[in-house]
């Protein structure tokens, strides 16, 4: 039996679009950090503020500028009573000035258990916002 469309039902349909790509919820907080990275006749160091964290990833806004592509160390002085977080390969993949963005290409079993802790014991509804789809179905 053919399926009788009412006219305007297909206008009434919400349509789903995905307004952030990223894989991982992100957490919106600052912390000191301090960066490394090693580049002929041009080292990277640096202190700045986290922007946000996710388990992929964070935004930093330092006091030195980085090149992207560029590796570095980050020592993260999470709010956490621990000790300061080391995580030594971060990739810079997006440079605005003293604003960049970093991938997280390996973490330890130790750092990425550690992060998930943090994260969701900071993550609130005031953190989510109704623009960004939290969570990508595979």
């Amino acid at each position: 039996m053919p399926h009788i469309l009412h006219a305007g039902a297909h206008n009434a349909r919400k349509t789903h679009t995905l307004k952030d790509a990223r894989h991982a919820e992100r957490l919106s907080f600052n912390c000191r950090i301090t960066y490394t990275g090693e580049i002929p006749l041009h080292p990277h160091i640096g202190e700045g503020l986290t922007k946000d964290l996710s388990m992929t990833g964070i935004k930093i806004v330092g006091n030195q500028p980085v090149n992207r592509g560029t590796l570095l160390t980050l020592t993260i002085a999470l709010p956490d009573g621990q000790p300061p977080l080391i995580i030594f390969s971060a990739l810079v993949i997006w440079v605005s000035g003293v604003h960049f963005s970093i991938r997280f290409m390996q973490l330890s079993r130790e750092a990425r258990k550690r992060l998930q802790s943090f994260i969701w014991k900071n993550i609130s509804k005031d953190t989510v916002d109704n623009k960004r789809t939290r969570f990508k179905i595979a």
